[in-house]
């Protein structure tokens, strides 16, 4: 953790010494996180969000908008027979957003995450298992759809090229990449209402997908 001295914490937090340690006087847990290591009181550089009420606001936003997700997958958990459980007893190594250039429709966001297992599929073949489940969403600042999915690459060493593919596959359009945590990134979309029709699909090298089925 990086410190400063009070005369740069009021430049860093843009307020004065009284309203600094007023606030540290209403906030003991946080004060006990300073340090006085030679006579001179040290305020962690972190603490300096919390005299910015922009981004304290977008924190809490977060933070609500966390809690919900997690209200949903609890509810969504509960019911064992649900694909929303299954899906978030699997393995998963990356969680991607696809935001494309174009204004895409549904099916034209289902055929591009088919196209995009295809190819890696085929790339790779019997070097991995690969299993991917996608959902598609509106935009909601502009028309037209994006995609999220998760990914699980069985062969961790193939990990970093296969983003890599991800990236380049995509490489006209915005992709967002991280690793996988089933707490946080894979939230969202599991723990949706309803999934239908093509607004999602899972498809594995070793299950049948939707448009399996379909031409069965």
């Amino acid at each position: 953790m990086k410190y400063e001295d009070l005369k740069k914490f009021t430049i860093s937090t843009k307020t004065s010494k009284s309203t600094i340690y007023r606030f540290y006087k209403k906030n003991e847990d946080l004060f006990a996180e300073t340090k006085k290591p030679s006579g001179k009181r040290l305020f962690p550089i972190d603490h300096a969000r919390y005299f910015d009420s922009e981004m304290m606001f977008d924190e809490n936003k977060v933070l609500r908008q966390e809690n919900q997700s997690m209200r949903n997958l609890i509810d969504c958990l509960a019911d064992k027979e649900s694909l929303q459980h299954t899906f978030w007893q699997m393995d998963w190594s990356f969680f991607f957003t696809v935001s494309y250039k174009s204004e895409r429709n549904k099916t034209s966001c289902f055929k591009q995450m088919h196209g995009l297992y295809d190819y890696l599929n085929k790339k790779y073949q019997d070097s991995t298992e690969l299993r991917l489940f996608f959902t598609t969403e509106p935009f909601t600042n502009r028309s037209g759809h994006h995609n999220h999915f998760v990914i699980h690459v069985g062969n961790k060493k193939l990990h970093e090229q296969i983003v890599t593919d991800i990236q380049q596959y995509f490489n006209y359009d915005r992709t967002d990449v991280s690793i996988y945590d089933r707490y946080k990134a894979g939230l969202f979309y599991m723990s949706k209402e309803k999934l239908n029709g093509e607004d999602w699909d899972f498809i594995s090298n070793t299950a049948k997908t939707k448009e399996d089925e379909s031409q069965a």
